[in-house]
């Protein structure tokens, strides 16, 4: 294990998803292939003629296993991001859908994306309107300091409600486009 290998989620997390994602799995091969041999040799089954040499596979040291660990959290956070749910949230998806996809229930799902938002807005310069918009999404009433300074949230308001009930794969996304123009402009969509 040389030093330039990540042992911490922090370390993972400096490598390109690429380089996290070969590693990986480089790291989850050799792992299968040193138990799979080793499990061969336990039972008497192992032939040197069919099978791989054990010093070509030798097992995970446990600096490795700290890598793998460290690098599946960073691949994961990776996929899971919580933008993928305000991604999800803004093209009208259900809750109990997010939730299900997610592997959670829909109030855990709800409390993980308004604590993301809550982050966004303090710490990532997340507007005021989109705040409002993803509490608001979540379930939340809105902070009355927010929807004081939110001239627009109306519009959000209604632009949300129309793509809600919009069917993404069967009705003509440029209709969509234009309603969402029209409700800016200070249309009925």
């Amino acid at each position: 294990m040389t030093a330039d290998r990540p042992l911490t989620y922090h370390q993972a997390m400096e490598l390109s998803l690429r380089d996290q994602i070969t590693r990986y799995e480089e790291l989850t091969d050799r792992n299968l292939m040193a138990r799979s041999i080793a499990a061969l040799q336990a039972r008497g089954e192992y032939d040197a003629g069919k099978h791989p040499d054990p010093g070509e596979c030798p097992p995970l040291t446990v600096a490795e296993h700290l890598e793998m660990l460290a690098l599946g959290e960073a691949i994961a956070f990776y996929y899971r991001h919580p933008a993928g749910v305000d991604d999800a949230v803004r093209a009208g998806a259900r809750w109990e859908q997010i939730a299900a996809a997610r592997n959670t229930t829909a109030e855990a799902a709800r409390a993980a994306y308004r604590a993301w938002a809550n982050g966004q807005h303090k710490y990532a310069g997340m507007g005021e309107a989109a705040y409002a918009a993803a509490i608001e999404a979540a379930g939340e009433p809105v902070p009355a300091a927010v929807t004081e300074d939110t001239g627009r949230l109306s519009e959000i308001r209604e632009i949300r409600e129309l793509l809600s009930h919009f069917d993404w794969e069967h009705d003509d996304r440029q209709h969509a486009l234009e309603a969402v123009e029209r409700i800016a402009d200070g249309g009925q969509p």
